[in-house]
């Protein structure tokens, strides 16, 4: 099967987005499939076929894209934000165009940009499969969220740059044969809120290689490690955590935070660490591309995210065989089996976090019992082999 992964967004950029389409692309092609990339560029300078070298940069099409958006699109002009994400589109879509698709039995879009796009063309393509890894208008609405914090939520969703997420959504759906999503709840969002019809949307986990994480490194007489993975934006809820840290300094100084990732937060949350005393306490780590090192060295790992699908953080963590803290948003319930492998905690309740922290810091054999449960869990529920068995028959049904 000749198979086509695009992206909107850049790759390879360190995330959960890469390690799912590179583990894919490496289990695909030793199985005997011929599978490409298209993406673009971790500088944004264009997009390209990877492997191939540049096609044509963003600059090279500057004034194509000006002119289109000013026949098609006059209204964005005046959005700085859609401006920006609507001349990207665009390079995404001039640039694919220079590929030869025929020779392709199906495009595989990661994102409902891309789909939207591909789904506009009057030109023949192969049939087209979209992965949901996380409801794009819900990200921005909590982006907007932090950047216009006097805003109320009417207005966000009533403004222009909101619709035009919400039109790309919709019509990344409806231009999709199939849309995989990773967790149930989402698969509801789009069904519910997205009018999609129930046969349309395929359900199943995403996988990694597990062979690199070895369990945590168990240190006596030392600070115990709480970790925190992932982008350092407003939904990751991270502000929450530290309101939940700064609780947890009242009983027990034994302990630090590891924040890594970064984002356009981190300034303000290095702030918040400071006003809450909690510099001595709280290290942020900056992005790092491998977290084999890392997770060795924690004992509990803590997802507070506002709204998530299926975070790859939480699930090196469990290969890795360290005890998991999620909120009860978006899809990261059904990653956790409470009280089992790890805890379940309403999402922004910062006291609730604290408890289920120092509880797991208290109970050194709580610690490792459910960490070796995560382990278990991880290996039955996170497989590369199942999940590219899965995707295969879903790229065989769109050739039925």
């Amino acid at each position: 099967m000749r198979i086509l992964l695009v992206s909107y967004y850049p790759l390879p950029y360190p995330g959960g987005l890469w390690k799912v389409v590179s583990n894919l692309q490496s289990k695909l092609i030793a199985l005997g499939h011929s599978v490409d990339i298209f993406a673009q560029f971790p500088d944004l300078s264009g997009y390209r076929l990877m492997g191939h070298g540049a096609m044509t940069t963003m600059k090279q099409q500057q004034v194509d894209i000006t002119k289109r958006i000013k026949q098609s699109y006059p209204e964005c002009i005046s959005h700085a934000g859609v401006y920006s994400a609507e001349s990207y589109r665009l390079n995404f879509d001039f640039t694919l165009k220079q590929l030869d698709l025929k020779r392709y039995d199906v495009i595989h879009a990661q994102d409902v940009t891309a789909a939207r796009t591909i789904g506009e063309w009057i030109i023949p393509h192969p049939p087209l499969i979209t992965s949901a890894h996380g409801s794009l208008t819900k990200e921005i609405f909590f982006t907007f969220k932090d950047i216009y914090p006097t805003w109320t939520d009417r207005k966000i969703l009533e403004g222009f740059d909101y619709y035009y997420y919400k039109y790309n959504e919709t019509h990344g759906y409806k231009s999709s044969r199939y849309i995989h999503t990773q967790s149930n709840w989402m698969k509801r969002e789009i069904i519910n809120n997205f009018s999609v019809p129930v046969d349309k949307v395929i359900s199943f986990p995403l996988g990694i290689k597990n062979t690199q994480f070895n369990s945590p490194v168990r240190r006596r007489n030392q600070k115990k490690i709480i970790l925190f993975s992932g982008r350092l934006v407003y939904l990751k809820g991270v502000t929450f955590l530290l309101e939940a840290l700064k609780i947890l300094r009242e009983s027990r100084t034994d302990w630090e935070c590891w924040i890594v990732g970064e984002g356009t937060m981190e300034n303000k949350l290095k702030e918040l660490s400071d006003l809450y005393g909690l510099s001595n306490y709280v290290a942020f780590k900056g992005l790092k591309s491998s977290m084999e090192a890392t997770l060795a060295k924690a004992d509990i790992l803590v997802m507070p995210s506002l709204q998530d699908t299926q975070p790859l953080s939480v699930v090196e963590a469990q290969f890795a065989g360290v005890p998991v803290i999620v909120s009860d948003a978006g899809g990261l319930p059904e990653m956790v089996q409470q009280g089992h492998n790890g805890y379940i905690v309403p999402a922004g309740n910062s006291k609730a976090l604290s408890i289920r922290i120092r509880e797991l810091l208290d109970n050194e054999h709580l610690r490792v019992q459910m960490g070796s449960r995560s382990r278990q869990w991880a290996e039955q529920k996170w497989s590369l082999d199942s999940m590219t068995t899965n995707m295969l028959e879903l790229y065989e049904s769109t050739m039925v």
